[in-house]
Parts: structure tokens; sequence; C-alpha cells
């Protein structure tokens, strides 16, 4: 996936997730969600160690997942976000795509996945727990008023 050619699909896969949305941002989608979702990350990984994740059905685009590579430890793979379409939750479409992540994570090497959970999702965190994530580290409420949950996973 690639901005801006799939910047409007992004945008209707957030805004049928507009639960999560609205839990992280207190605010709609808009198209600086999207933009976020391309462009976010931190300074020290390189535009080419991030990945852009479409999952359709049918053809039709209902999820999507960021991640990248080389953070915060070289060997680490980082997942920015997951999302679905709230339609489309609890039908084994989350764990198909954390093993397809899984999958090219050790093919690029990395030797652990890393996620943080809010702790406003308490479902989010019982997801990753049953891909087998387990907690590492909990980060007091930000500039953003979260807190947040590492996660991690051993490939």
């Amino acid at each position: 996936m690639t901005y801006p050619a799939d910047a409007a699909r992004v945008l209707s896969v957030f805004e049928a997730a507009a639960d999560y949305v609205l839990l992280e941002h207190e605010h709609a989608p808009t198209n600086a969600t999207v933009v976020a979702f391309f462009t976010d990350r931190p300074p020290t990984v390189p535009p080419e160690n991030t990945r852009h994740l479409g999952v359709k059905v049918d053809g039709r685009l209902v999820g999507v997942a960021g991640y990248l590579f080389g953070f915060p430890n070289p060997t680490d793979c980082y997942i920015g976000l997951m999302i679905f379409d709230a339609a489309h939750r609890g039908g084994g479409l989350g764990t198909q795509t954390v093993d397809h992540i899984k999958a090219t994570a050790r093919i690029q090497g990395a030797t652990r996945l890393l996620i943080a959970v809010l702790d406003e999702n308490p479902k989010g965190r019982a997801f990753w727990e049953r891909q087998g994530f387990a907690h590492l580290k909990t980060f007091a409420r930000s500039s953003d008023r979260h807190t947040r949950h590492r996660l991690g996973f051993n490939l």
C-alpha cells in the first residue's frame, strides 16, 4: 500500500473502525489520520524499513496494518497499528494478519515483535495476548493522555 494511491481506501477502513480512532485520537478519522498512518515513524527508522499492509475480503479493503523494522532495537519489528472494519472483527483476519507479519519479520531477521496497547482497549490487549504476546512494560500517561502497555513476542 502506498500514499497517496491508497489514501481514500485507507480512510474508508478508518471510518469503518471509527470506534478505535476515536479512542486513540479523540476525534473522527480525517485525511490527517491517513497521512499519519503512512508517514509516522521514529526518526531513527528510515522510510524503507516501514511496511503498510492492506487486508481485503472479496476485493474490498477491510483492514490495514503498519509495522516497521529496527525499533526500538535493531532486530525488533514494531507493529504501530492494526485495525479492521468493525464488521470484520472476530472472524480470524487479525490472527491471519499477525501470522503474516510474524513470517515477514522472521524473513527480515527480526527476533522480536512489539506492540503498544492502550490501557483503554482491554479487548485489543486480550487479542494480542491470545496471539502469544506478553506484557513487557507500561508507559505512564503521555501527552496524549493514554497509558500504553508494550507487549512482546519472541520470534
